[in-house]
């Protein structure tokens, strides 16, 4: 593929997030919410809307994916970070990120609702994350190197099924008397 043809696949790509952004936003009586667009992804996700405090969201796009799968990365992962972007608008960001708010925002677009890509991924570098072992009161956790080190500078992680906050290391079983 030329590089003239890869200039035009990610215009594309800016156009129809753009243009999925404006199509959802009308249909929900919203202003279309502006985005930052860039495509930076590396590794073997196709897309990622991060949302950050006094910025517009940030839709990151795999440029090596989208370049191999042209079209079907088009129609198929536009979308889907276009609609994570219109349920956070609608909803705020206590909702789960493939939950029924996305999924309403993927019927308004027409597009496929599955989370995951099928894009052939096996030849792309990714980077291999060191475990960290944490417990909670029911179980124990493997969490990754950027959680890790989140939780170092201050912040805390709870366990979904029993809310405790979750400690590190590994848990030990309680003795019985």
């Amino acid at each position: 593929m030329t590089e003239q043809s890869l200039t035009g696949l990610l215009r594309e790509a800016i156009q129809r997030t753009r243009e999925h952004l404006d199509r959802a936003a009308a249909h929900y009586g919203v202003p279309a919410p502006s985005v930052e667009i860039r495509f930076d992804l590396r590794g073997q996700a196709a897309g990622q809307v991060r949302f950050a405090r006094g910025h517009p969201p940030l839709v990151r796009f795999n440029a090596a994916l989208l370049r191999e799968n042209g079209e079907r990365f088009l129609s198929r992962t536009v979308p889907h970070e276009a609609a994570h972007v219109i349920a956070w608008r609608l909803h705020g960001g206590a909702i789960r990120p493939h939950g029924p708010e996305w999924k309403e925002v993927m019927a308004v677009l027409g597009a496929d609702s599955s989370r995951c890509h099928e894009f052939t991924t096996a030849h792309l570098k990714t980077r291999r994350l060191t475990r960290y072992h944490y417990h909670c009161a029911c179980r124990e956790h493997a969490l990754t190197s950027i959680r890790h080190n989140r939780i170092q500078a201050g912040q805390t992680y709870r366990c979904r099924a029993c809310g405790q906050t979750l400690e590190p290391g590994k848990r030990t079983p309680k003795r019985e008397a």
